[in-house]
């Protein structure tokens, strides 16, 4: 079963693939085969948390433009009375007490992406469920926490020992918010607080891009549409439309209300105004924005390592972490992964239509990554170990980003990365401290600006 607005196709097409980082979970039919002479060993995993509630800010920025919107209604006889489902004046359905809770389609979109690793990893995540085996792990948010939940429900369902049901329990281990260096290290880091997130010259891309032609040229768009002066309505009042929007369809699978006002041209400028923004908050803008989630590739790693060691007391079937945006982003870039040849400018808008770093797709509700490693026998190779009849791979790692196996950068964008080319790219990175103390000091200069070192 899926959710019910999941199937209809012009709601993905014209307007959910252009939401940026809050762009549902796009479930696709991918066809996998695993690497031939091979067993999976263990699966590491970092996934955002499902499709949520808008934040108190976002709720906001909907009530501000509305305020401006409905008086424009009340003193006007020339604007629209109805636009598709869109009536006036509006009344925003989205709480402050909702504040960013998980919605029902998260807890699917959670569901639905165990069942499909299960699917892919029998041998692995059939196996019965002990603490000592599989862990879960969970910043210190419901989001999260509940996204653990419905994933691990998915996972292990009627395998347990509860109701007619046979629900499993599974332990679900969290930090506190302010304390988690492995998935929220971008709150403990005094230097990208204090040089990136909380200064405002550090996004003027995405202030330029705002006030630029571009977003004008969307604004007077709408604002004829909708039959009022352009006095009324600011860049600020689009974004609170563009929001009303998206939420909209994530929530209700509402297309027909705030989304009628733009079209298809409109939302790749709107989607690139936000993509701007995390870009340069969380993505390459900064060296220190992706440097400080060294910690949590160490762990990675560290999960990868033991399960080559039968000995080793810390091994596990699967590692499944349950996080943010913030988290997934500065991962992506510590990889190499979807690194475009120039950085996302207020003037290269037109330049970076086909972008990598197009957060839609990269980091959506829901988002996910998974580290899987294989033990290989007979690989199929011209290496000289082979002919001396001895594996030259005897570990495999591969890589899936939202399900789909990718090439990593480090590997010659091989689907199929040998452990030890794996660990020689980022096992003790150069250049990067896993010493959050020493990276996040303020006393180490100020942020450089991208064309990262790689």
């Amino acid at each position: 079963m899926r959710d019910s607005h999941q199937s209809d196709p012009s709601l993905f097409e014209k307007t959910r693939l252009r939401f940026g980082s809050k762009t549902p979970y796009q479930r696709r039919e991918i066809a996998f085969e695993g690497p031939k002479n091979c067993e999976p060993l263990h699966i590491s995993m970092v996934l955002r948390h499902g499709t949520r509630f808008p934040s108190k800010k976002d709720v906001g920025k909907i009530d501000k433009m509305l305020k401006l919107v409905n008086e424009a209604f009340n003193s006007s006889t020339h604007m629209q009375k109805r636009i598709g489902d869109l009536r006036f004046p509006w009344k925003n359905p989205f709480s402050h007490s909702h504040d960013k809770l998980l919605a029902p389609s998260g807890e699917q979109e959670m569901y639905y992406i165990a069942k499909e690793m299960l699917k892919r990893f029998p041998s692995l995540l059939s196996l019965p469920y002990h603490p000592q085996d599989f862990d879960f792990i969970s910043t210190g948010t419901s989001r999260t926490t509940q996204s653990a939940m419905a994933f691990a429900y998915g996972l292990f369902e009627g395998r347990g020992r509860l109701g007619t049901g046979l629900f499993q329990p599974v332990a679900v281990q969290s930090r506190d918010v302010n304390d988690d260096p492995i998935l929220r290290f971008f709150d403990l880091c005094a230097k990208y607080v204090t040089e990136v997130a909380e200064n405002k010259t550090a996004f003027l891309e995405f202030k330029t891009f705002k006030h630029g032609e571009e977003m004008k040229t969307v604004l007077q768009k709408v604002l004829s549409k909708m039959g009022i002066p352009s006095s009324v309505i600011s860049e600020e009042s689009l974004v609170g439309m563009y929001v009303a929007c998206i939420f909209e369809v994530a929530i209700y699978g509402r297309e027909n209300t705030w989304c009628q006002l733009f079209d298809d041209e409109d939302l790749l400028v709107l989607e690139y105004l936000f993509d701007l923004k995390h870009y340069w908050k969380r993505g390459y803008g900064y060296p220190i924005s992706y440097k400080i989630g060294c910690p949590l590739l160490e762990n990675i790693i560290s999960s990868l390592r033991n399960a080559t060691d039968p000995t080793s007391e810390e091994k596990k079937y699967g590692t499944f972490m349950f996080a943010h945006a913030e988290t997934l982003q500065p991962l992506y870039a510590l990889l190499g992964l979807f690194k475009d040849h120039e950085d996302l400018r207020a003037d290269n808008f037109l330049k970076q239509l086909e972008r990598k770093y197009r957060t839609s797709y990269i980091v959506p509700f829901g988002a996910n990554i998974a580290f899987v490693m294989y033990k290989c026998s007979e690989r199929d190779t011209n290496s000289s170990k082979e002919s001396e009849g001895l594996n030259p791979w005897p570990f495999i790692v591969q890589v899936f980003v939202n399900e789909e196996l990718i090439g990593l950068p480090c590997c010659d964008e091989l689907t199929e990365c040998p452990l030890e080319t794996f660990l020689q790219c980022f096992d003790s990175k150069p250049n990067i401290s896993c010493n959050l103390s020493s990276l996040c000091s303020l006393e180490n200069g100020s942020p450089e600006q991208s064309h990262t070192e790689l």
